[in-house]
């Protein structure tokens, strides 16, 4: 009888403990999907998807975000004609005040300061494809270090650590 209370017991504590510590560790071990027919990307437990996947004109438009607000990124593919990227990353460094846009391995790299933010944008193009990516990050980039493993059909998009 006392080895079955002892049973009862460990089992009873064994249970409490699990209650207590598989919550936690399911919630931080799933990662949350996001799809589209250019690229897939899985986002870490602390990130979420503020907008979209949605069409502007004949682009898909994505806005992540990271729970705590330290960093977002933009992505936008979409049709494009052979070369369009560096006039792409031109208009849009500009627009964001950055630095004049650097060739690096196939992509074009710029960086920029809104409201004391800072960010990083790249633009990529598959010319065979006739298909372009921009992504723009702000706030903490390592925090964003997950989009590096993007995958999809454009192996020519997906975007190299700066």
């Amino acid at each position: 009888m006392q080895s079955f209370c002892r049973f009862k017991m460990s089992w009873a504590m064994f249970c409490l403990l699990a209650l207590m510590v598989l919550p936690p560790l399911a919630g931080s071990a799933q990662a949350v999907p996001v799809t589209t027919k250019y690229y897939s990307i899985e986002l870490p437990a602390n990130w979420v998807v503020v907008n979209g996947p949605s069409k502007v004109k004949d682009a898909i438009q994505v806005l992540l975000g990271q729970k705590e607000h330290k960093s977002s990124i933009l992505i936008i593919v979409g049709p494009a004609k052979a070369g369009e990227a560096e006039t792409a990353a031109r208009a849009n460094a500009q627009r964001l005040g950055g630095s004049t846009p650097v060739l690096r391995q196939g992509q074009w790299e710029f960086t920029f300061e809104q409201q004391g933010v800072k960010g990083y944008g790249i633009v990529r193009e598959d010319k065979s494809s006739g298909v372009l990516l921009m992504m723009l990050v702000s706030g903490d980039l390592k925090m964003a270090d997950f989009i590096y493993k993007m995958r999809g059909p454009y192996k020519a998009l997906v975007p190299l650590k700066p």
